[in-house]
């Protein structure tokens, strides 16, 4: 299998990686069992992968070589490779080849290189995605970036254009369609079109899961849908994340779940609660506890379950 790897050279001419010693021509076995990221010989499909490893700054070296043996590929979108057997084929021309400070490692398709303290992002083709380059940016999510320009934030897609016409002096990466972004000290949500989703400012937001993001107003909470509508007309003490359909809320130092209709599970209100996992949740009240289904039907339990199912707290 062709591949590229990168080096350092060394005084005497001779390249390097991890303290092993390498020569153009030369072919290496590795005794013992190969580990991504571990022990093996490692290195990436691409050229322009290694860079994540090694920058392309001037000072590294980048050769083609033909990997053998057993083999493992990462599955991290990375381009990385290790092999138990590498020949070292010849070394690549970089004259042509633009020179980046720093490089990150490919996410979702794309990494961020840096130059003389500017940002950009390179594809897996190792063109640059962007003709402009700013202050920061971000791995791309949801098929944007956010990008940093002074002291304000914005969005730009795979194309490299910029999402809205507005800078804010926040933005947050895109999760379920939609980004939070900060204007002043007011949140709100914007979506792929690069539009506001309400027309309402909240003192804080949160992303998106499970189709419903968090709002706060004051010190209470709510949800709110993907056309920016309020789900409960009542305000909460807290509210959790949707899970399986159902979000926790707290009112005082009690417990309930409300379902995607804004309507409460249970009559009852219980000391704690979990979030719903395969459509059942646990609960305690007065020092017992319950097991409760999607129509909040429950049967006490003899044991402790609750944190045993692995239902998460946040």
């Amino acid at each position: 299998m062709r591949a590229y790897k990168g080096f350092n050279r060394n005084e005497d001419g001779t390249l390097s990686c991890r303290y092993f010693t390498y020569k153009v021509g030369e072919t290496y076995k590795h005794d013992g069992k190969i580990i991504l990221c571990d022990s093996g010989f490692h290195a990436c499909h691409e050229l322009h992968q290694t860079w994540s490893f090694y920058p392309n700054n001037g000072d590294n070296v980048f050769c083609e070589v033909e990997c053998g043996g057993d083999i493992i590929e990462s599955e991290e979108g990375d381009g990385k490779l290790v092999c138990s057997e590498i020949t070292i084929l010849r070394e690549v021309d970089m004259s042509g080849v633009e020179a980046f400070d720093c490089a990150g490692y490919f996410h979702n398709g794309y990494a961020w290189v840096e130059k003389c303290d500017k940002y950009n992002h390179i594809g897996t083709d190792g063109k640059l995605v962007s003709e402009d380059w700013w202050d920061d940016v971000y791995n791309f999510y949801g098929g944007y970036s956010v990008v940093h320009k002074g002291n304000k934030y914005n969005h730009i897609g795979t194309d490299g254009k910029l999402l809205s016409k507005k800078w804010w002096d926040d933005a947050w990466n895109f999760q379920e369609g939609y980004s939070v972004v900060h204007k002043g000290n007011k949140y709100n949500h914007i979506g792929t079109d690069g539009k506001l989703l309400s027309k309402k400012w909240w003192d804080y937001a949160y992303n998106f899961h499970d189709g419903y993001a968090r709002v706060r107003k004051g010190d209470k909470y709510n949800h709110i849908d993907t056309d920016g509508k309020l789900l409960s007309k009542k305000w909460w003490d807290y509210a959790y994340n949707f899970h399986d359909g159902y979000a926790r809320v707290r009112k005082g130092d009690k417990y309930n779940h409300i379902g995607t209709d804004g309507k409460l599970l249970s009559d009852e209100w219980w000391d704690n609660a979990y979030n719903f996992h395969d459509g059942y949740t646990w609960v305690r009240k007065d020092g017992k506890e319950y097991k409760i289904d999607t129509k909040g039907n429950m049967t006490e339990l003899r044991a402790s379950h609750g944190l045993s199912h692995g239902s998460s707290q946040r």
